[in-house]
């Protein structure tokens, strides 16, 4: 996975914008930040799950997501390793943080 194709893929869901804040790229639905890349570090991206959705995805993929350390972590912060994830899990794993931002 390529930060070109998870950028194509973060945009290709509904109502998604970009952004930057910080030197990270973000993406958006409305005012409610989802997932960002190049953060915390090159190669890898943070997505906002639930709690839930990132213990199903960590346990699917466990090279390719963990929870990011501390807090926000605790709150479904994940860490996604771009060299590791499948694209069919990260679309859907894309898909649940675009939801949960669109839900509040």
């Amino acid at each position: 996975m390529t930060p070109d194709t998870f950028r194509l893929l973060a945009l290709s869901l509904p109502n998604v914008q970009f952004g930057s804040s910080l030197g990270n790229e973000e993406f958006r639905v409305g005012s409610r930040v989802f997932a960002s890349l190049g953060s915390p570090m090159v190669g890898q991206a943070v997505i906002k799950l639930t709690p839930h959705d990132q213990g199903a995805f960590a346990t699917e993929a466990p090279s390719a997501f963990a929870p990011r350390p501390g807090g926000q972590g605790a709150r479904g912060a994940t860490i996604v390793k771009l060299a590791m994830v499948d694209e069919a899990v990260l679309r859907r794993a894309l898909a649940a943080a675009c939801r949960k931002a669109t839900k509040g």
